[in-house]
């Protein structure tokens, strides 16, 4: 019997649906007219049941047809992917294969943004040579997938391949473009993508502005910050909340502050994101008292922070010491959020810069599933605090696991030896380091090692090291010379040493400082009078050093050679008193690791560490 004299009107009906039991219903009326048996039909009612997220249902229909054509198998593979089951979008895609039906244009779209979801870059390259195969490789749907898949994957490389072969090249063709070079590191690429979409006339909306505003914050060029602001504001882009944040966290990044300030105070609505965007800004350029201001400001206006707002306000609070407003935030991680990795990376150094070496090892002791990065701030604590021997034998602990150590680790590891003054220990494991877990050195790495042999005078040596290495060294590592160059006395090395420096034109006015202390050292005071003027020049002077110490939740800044604090003579009484009663019982501090005799690895990493007093 046959109730549906009309058939082509049962997408309507299905459509119009949007419960379980109505879809039902149809079903039902399906199975008694028949209807069921037609392809197009029981495709229908598969992405009935998937929009309203039974996908249960849709498999019990999909697994009882008899014939499965393309349209069923993709309607079971879209609502798969819908309720983000990428493991299952690739199962059934593997099946469909496999029982000889061809997929088309819409199974290997999603096939490949499974592949994307999950990072899975080999499938995702099969999947794409079938499609070239099945004569999809100009397809814009198909192209947009992949270019997904490798931006995703950090291949540009290969995407840029995809993308100049696509015939036709929509909006998220390019958008994808765009975001993907900002996440390889890459933002002018992505800024010239951005242009090349202009040029073939092609509308740009949120999404892709703010690609190009996340390349701006990443180039950290005001001009061209301010131009593209400018740019959107004449063209009358709409203002959502996700680009303006975004605008919030460019100027923040690159430290205009006060535009970032006034873009975000500007939001008509802001979400958690927004203010942890600011919050970040602040917290990145030192102005820590700011950021915490901001996450209390938050708090009152009825946003509760995310992890993101909490490390940045855990930075804040390592910058000045504030450890009663850390302890706060690690109260409050316990008690609302996961206690990840991340924050507990976080919380680590936190703790560790505000002088808790204890709590940090504590909270490091506690976390039961530690990362690379967990490993590492440990150990570049106790590295900052001058406890090397800790610092090594917390490396050794974590080479016994299944964690393999990279740069950072061993960036860290030299660190501690160059604060120690640990010579022949840092050569040691710079060697280990280069031959054994073949890490190339860096900046960083030869910067400790140069530091480490300058304090301990031997100046020929680090100025050797630099000139063995064929690439140029950056600023730190000649900087790090002429400071030891200056404290040995070594003129000859350090003159060639300041030329270096002052040819890289440095912004930080404590380096030229450096510069006319060495050359008042070696009495050229024709080159300290020119220096001196060099830096009256730049209009700006060096910021005394100071530090920061917190009692009784208040905060207490001594600048050098600063006398002005309330309670500077008390202060001063009992540290004369302390250096009297120290040397009164001859204590002289020296801290010498005494290594044995032999010089194998397994009896190096054995050894005993004396300290001697």
């Amino acid at each position: 019997m046959q109730l549906l004299p009309w058939p082509r009107r049962l997408r309507a009906l299905l459509l119009s649906c949007t419960d379980k039991n109505s879809i039902a219903k149809v079903h039902a009326l399906m199975i008694l007219t028949s209807t069921l048996a037609d392809g197009s039909f029981n495709a229908r009612l598969i992405a009935s049941y998937a929009r309203i997220g039974d996908t249960v249902s849709a498999r019990k229909v999909f697994d009882k047809l008899p014939q499965r054509g393309v349209n069923a198998w993709n309607a079971m593979i879209v609502a798969y992917s819908r309720q983000d089951h990428p493991s299952q979008v690739l199962s059934l895609y593997h099946q469909m294969v496999a029982d000889g039906v061809r997929p088309d244009s819409s199974t290997f779209t999603v096939a490949i943004k499974a592949c994307a979801s999950m990072l899975d870059l080999e499938i995702g390259e099969e999947i794409w040579s079938k499609a070239v195969d099945c004569g999809y490789e100009r397809d814009v749907f198909v192209g947009s997938s992949v270019l997904n898949l490798y931006a995703k994957s950090g291949k540009m490389d290969k995407a840029v391949v995809v993308f100049e072969k696509m015939p036709r090249k929509d909006l998220v063709s390019w958008t994808t473009m765009i975001t993907g070079f900002v996440q390889s590191g890459r933002p002018m690429e992505a800024v010239e993508m951005f242009r090349g979409m202009q040029l073939e006339g092609i509308e740009f909306d949120g999404v892709s502005m703010t690609g190009l505003v996340q390349a701006c914050a990443s180039l950290g060029d005001l001009r061209l910050s301010l131009s593209v602001h400018g740019f959107m504001i004449r063209r009358g882009l709409r203002m959502d909340v996700m680009v303006q944040t975004s605008l919030a966290h460019m100027y923040g990044k690159n430290g205009h502050l006060e535009l970032a300030y006034r873009v975000f105070d500007r939001m008509p609505y802001k979400n958690a994101i927004s203010w942890g965007a600011l919050i970040s800004g602040f917290a990145q350029n030192g102005f820590a008292g700011r950021a915490l201001e901001m996450l209390v400001e938050m708090q009152g206006s009825g946003f509760e922070p995310d992890s993101a707002c909490l490390v940045s306000a855990l930075l804040a609070c390592s910058q000045v010491g504030f450890l009663k407003w850390g302890k706060s935030a690690h109260a409050f991680i316990l008690k609302r959020l996961d206690f990840d990795e991340v924050l507990g990376t976080a919380v680590i150094d936190m703790y560790s810069k505000c002088g808790s070496l204890s709590y940090a090892r504590a909270l490091f002791d506690q976390i039961i599933s530690r990362d690379l990065i967990s490993w590492n701030a440990m150990i570049t604590s106790y590295g900052i605090h001058g406890h090397a021997e800790e610092a090594l034998a917390l490396f050794l602990q974590m080479t016994e696991t299944n964690i393999k150590p990279d740069h950072a680790t061993f960036a860290s590891l030299l660190s501690a030896f160059s604060h120690a003054g640990l010579v022949q220990e840092g050569q040691y494991w710079f060697d280990v380091m280069v031959n054994k877990y073949k890490t190339t050195p860096g900046e960083k790495h030869y910067a400790c090692m140069v530091d480490l042999l300058a304090r301990a005078g031997r100046v020929e040596e680090a100025y050797e090291l630099i000139n063995s290495v064929n690439t140029e060294r950056g600023l730190a590592v000649w900087v790090a010379l002429l400071a030891g160059c200056h404290n040995h006395g070594k003129s000859s090395i350090g003159e060639i040493v300041a030329k270096k420096i002052l040819d890289l034109n440095p912004d930080d006015l404590g380096v030229y400082a450096l510069v006319s202390n060495f050359y008042a050292m070696a009495r050229k005071w024709d080159d300290v009078a020119d220096m001196k003027k060099m830096m009256k020049q730049r209009g700006t002077k060096k910021v005394p050093g100071y530090s920061v110490v917190e009692v009784n939740g208040e905060l207490h800044a001594f600048l050098m050679e600063d006398k002005t604090h309330q309670h500077h003579g008390d202060i001063m009484q009992i540290l004369n008193k302390l250096d009297h009663d120290m040397r009164a019982i001859g204590y002289v501090p020296r801290n010498e690791f005494l290594l044995h005799n032999s010089e194998d690895e397994h009896s190096f990493q054995q050894r005993k560490f004396i300290k001697v007093l």
